[in-house]
């Protein structure tokens, strides 16, 4: 291979990772999506977030202290707004629903929560 094909193969490799551009997610960018306010627990510190816009799929996590009956919380709240729930694995919960997010047309929203032994921290995967 010669120079001048490793340079463009250099640059084209760089353009495909620059394509998934991720932004930074704080816990008010995700209250706006009314939908998704029965995964916010109002017993958390340390929010952290991203925002894949290519994929427009986020991710964030919070820390609780007592990991059990925020799961419950959570849960109960769901349950009100009619989300469906399947345990995935014994530290994977999702919850899924289809939500009016353009005007009529419905998309199919689903929310992965997983939790790490021993960590503290809830995480949630928004699809």
């Amino acid at each position: 291979m010669n120079s001048a094909n490793r340079i463009i193969l250099f640059f084209m490799s760089i353009a495909l990772f620059a394509c998934n551009e991720n932004l930074s997610l704080n816990e008010e960018d995700v209250i706006k999506y009314d939908y998704l306010k029965p995964f916010i627990s109002s017993d958390k510190v340390g929010f952290k977030g991203n925002h894949n816009i290519d994929s427009e799929d986020f991710e964030f996590s919070y820390e609780v202290e007592n990991t059990k009956s925020v799961l419950n919380e959570i849960d109960e709240r769901a349950k009100k707004e009619s989300w469906n729930k399947r345990n995935l694995n014994a530290n994977t919960i999702s919850y899924s629903k289809e939500i009016e997010i353009f005007k009529s047309q419905l998309s199919l929203v689903v929310v992965n929560i997983k939790i790490l032994e021993n960590d503290d921290r809830i995480y949630f995967e928004v699809k």
